[in-house]
């Protein structure tokens, strides 16, 4: 352990990817690349203490007593090549389909990783109506047979070998490019998707979880109060990037005959943009699920859940925000320490079996 540590990261790698522990004091803790590329963990100081604590990765197990969903989360990211939230993602919904977190989250995976696939599929269809559509060969037949039957599959074969034809493609790189959109596309979702993606329904709850803490502040007078417009205030700087880059996004993308053939330049752009709004959107899902479930407490409840919140808040990078987040967080937390409720030691081993059941409850959500 290197010890606690002044927490202000200059860009979303070097602040790491939300983990989905159920152990109530790693739970939304951050991992990343560290010295040599060994991963590492970072914990926010505990006993009211400031700064993060940097942990080696395979230290973990020794120092907190894990839950077995927890070890086995732990030794599946250990085999991921990469620490970005979509590799962290796919190790929670593996370890949550084993059933380690209970029943309803192994049922949430599975529905999860069912309605990536269908949004997959939906996206990819979309995009080909689209390319047909920017060459002028849009087909009723097509769409009145329906993509998913023999007849649909035989005139949507011969369309797109028409529109490669227009776009100076063979075919066959026409529709490996297709697919390569779709995947790229499909965890934010396109603009005319009649169901949006993952990552802007995530977007879509923030606003709305923005808004509850700006009327909180308002409207419950209490220490809590600065916390939640500080939650409000970080929530909107990270809404007004994701708003910017899910608008070029999708601007790039509706133009797709000038994306296929400028194809080595933009598919680049595309990739970053999703990538970006994935690091942008990491963690905030747990917090907006979380204060949907607090919902139905009581108001003292619904201020020990905003002070939980603060604790693991996602704060911009340096290199993403205009000013700097962690020096009002720190302001905040002064105030946010007189109404807290404190955290049990990590050395004590005692497991919060409370806390452990409201974290799985909210596993229980699709991811």
């Amino acid at each position: 352990m290197k010890g606690a540590i002044e927490y202000a990261p200059s860009t979303f790698e070097e602040r790491g990817a939300a983990v989905a522990f159920t152990t109530p004091l790693l739970s939304q803790t951050r991992v990343r690349r560290g010295d040599r590329s060994k991963l590492e963990v970072l914990i926010p100081a505990l006993s009211q203490g400031s700064g993060i604590y940097v942990v080696a990765w395979k230290s973990v197990p020794e120092m907190v007593a894990m839950t077995m969903h927890d070890r086995y989360l732990h030794e599946l990211i250990v085999g991921e090549e990469t620490c970005s939230p979509h590799e962290i993602r796919r190790a929670t919904l593996r370890a949550a389909r084993k059933g380690l977190a209970g029943p309803q989250a192994a049922q949430a995976a599975r529905r999860a990783l069912d309605e990536d696939e269908e949004q997959g599929t939906l996206t990819h269809y979309l995009l080909i109506l689209a390319i047909l559509k920017a060459v002028g060969l849009e087909s009723p037949e097509m769409l009145k047979a329906g993509i998913g039957t023999g007849e649909g599959q035989r005139l949507t074969r011969q369309l797109m070998t028409r529109a490669a034809g227009s776009l100076t493609l063979d075919a066959t790189v026409l529709y490996t490019r297709l697919a390569e959109i779709a995947a790229v596309v499909s965890p934010v979702g396109l603009a005319q998707s009649p169901r949006p993606g993952r990552l802007l329904r995530c977007l879509n709850d923030l606003k709305s979880f923005r808004q509850a803490m700006l009327d909180w502040a308002r409207e419950v007078p209490s220490d809590t109060s600065p916390v939640a417009a500080f939650c409000a205030e970080v929530a909107q700087h990270t809404i007004g990037i994701g708003d910017a880059v899910l608008t070029d996004f999708h601007r790039r993308i509706e133009a797709i005959g000038p994306l296929m053939r400028d194809w080595d330049t933009e598919i680049v752009r595309i990739r970053d943009h999703a990538t970006r709004m994935a690091w942008l959107l990491d963690g905030w899902s747990h917090i907006t699920g979380a204060w949907e479930l607090a919902q139905g407490e009581d108001r003292h409840h619904q201020a020990v859940a905003i002070n939980e919140l603060f604790r693991i808040l996602p704060l911009l990078p340096r290199a993403e925000s205009g000013r700097d987040l962690m020096a009002d967080s720190r302001r905040v937390q002064s105030v946010q320490r007189r109404s807290v409720r404190m955290l049990e030691d990590w050395r004590t081993g005692v497991m919060d079996v409370e806390a452990i059941r409201r974290i799985e409850t909210l596993k229980a959500r699709a991811p």
